[in-house]
């Protein structure tokens, strides 16, 4: 047998192998390094201005990695945290023709951030973006633009686990005070996503029921029934150049859904509390390197709460937040970001007016590898 016919031989032998073999997996690293500088200027009444120059790495600087294997895939992702490697993401995917099956912890459907990058890129994380954290969930995703989630539920800000040695029979939150909560269900997401043109848009509700304790002996008030719910819509445009997004809500205890810096049901005078938060950002393409992004964000509740002495009735604590910024490209992957904010709060819990103002100038430096 000569080389060449050994060679054709071996060649064929290999294909036949390669096609018997399923897919090979792949695994892609990736990692961004983030690190924010800025001076903060802060205006509280009781201990006057105060103001600070910081420069750290940001808790969002990451490093993971993405998973392929045919219809499988998956995620793991670790960030700087504070003080501390945090786990973000760790979730896997099956794609199963129809859709897309989602379970472990990931971004939740509704979230929708700005481009705001100060306190290493809240993108206006409780000041008018839905943010409940990154959470165990298992979702569905249709490729109509159908969606479902069962997400891991909490009620006071902490979620909900299975306590050692509970006689309740239920899930009971690790509650502060003489609080008792019973956890009943997950937080229930559904919504559908599309696009239109050059709109694109993301509709849904998001909820749970719970009942709780509140007190002990005689003056206890006994399994008070609680709905979280929120509503939400956002979505984008493009016109050319310039771009807009925008995110709105409207909810019913919003805090017990764990809705960063809402409020909760008021278990004292069985009052919910009832609030909205939403943005809107433009953003202008001034060349292929550089951009300019405004964003104004507000965020509020209100307690139909009985009077008391020096506090108004119908409560409403809110606050808002702008910022303009200017990313530049340098170089790819590597990005400077200069910005300028402002956050007023508004009116405090006893619904007056709280005068407390902060700004904040500085620039985010990112290299992505």
């Amino acid at each position: 047998m000569n080389f060449k016919k050994t060679a054709v031989i071996a060649a064929a032998a290999g294909a036949l192998t390669a096609l018997a073999l399923p897919a090979m997996a792949e695994t892609t690293l990736y990692g961004s390094a983030r690190l924010a500088t800025f001076y903060n200027l802060s205006d509280v009444p009781t201990t006057g201005k105060t103001a600070g120059f910081d420069e750290h790495l940001q808790a969002n600087a990451t490093f993971g990695a993405n998973y392929s294997s045919g219809d499988v895939g998956g995620r793991v992702e670790y960030g700087a945290g504070t003080g501390a490697v945090a786990l973000r993401l760790l979730y896997g995917t099956w794609n199963f023709g129809e859709g897309k099956l989602t379970v472990g912890q990931d971004y939740n459907s509704y979230y929708l951030g700005s481009a705001q990058v100060h306190s290493d890129d809240s993108a206006f994380k409780g000041y008018g973006a839905q943010w409940d954290t990154r959470q165990p969930q298992i979702r569905v995703n249709l490729n109509n633009g159908l969606y479902f989630a069962a997400i891991q539920p909490g009620a006071t800000g902490q979620l909900a686990v299975n306590v050692p040695g509970d006689t309740t029979g239920a899930n009971t939150e690790a509650a502060s005070g003489a609080t008792d909560v019973k956890m009943y269900l997950p937080k229930l997401n559904v919504g559908y996503a599309g696009k239109a043109g050059m709109f694109t848009y993301n509709v849904g509700v998001v909820g749970t029921t719970f009942s709780q304790n509140v007190g002990a002996g005689a003056t206890a008030k006994k399994d008070q029934q609680v709905m979280a719910v929120l509503g939400y819509a956002n979505g984008s445009a493009a016109f050319g150049a310039t771009s807009l997004l925008a995110s709105i809500s409207a909810s019913q205890n919003a805090g017990n859904l764990n809705f960063l810096g809402r409020k909760t049901y008021d278990a004292a005078n069985k009052k919910d509390a009832i609030g909205f938060e939403g943005f809107i950002q433009a953003t202008q393409n001034i060349s292929d390197t550089v951009s300019a992004n405004v964003g104004v964000g507000f965020a509020g509740d209100k307690i139909d709460a009985p009077a008391v002495a020096g506090v108004n009735k119908n409560k409403f604590d809110n606050k808002m937040a702008i910022f303009v910024n200017a990313p530049v490209t340098l170089a790819k992957n590597v990005s400077v970001t200069p910005e300028f904010d402002y956050y007023d709060q508004l009116n405090g819990v006893d619904g007056k007016y709280e005068k407390k103002k902060a700004y904040a100038i500085g620039a985010k430096c990112q290299i992505n590898f």
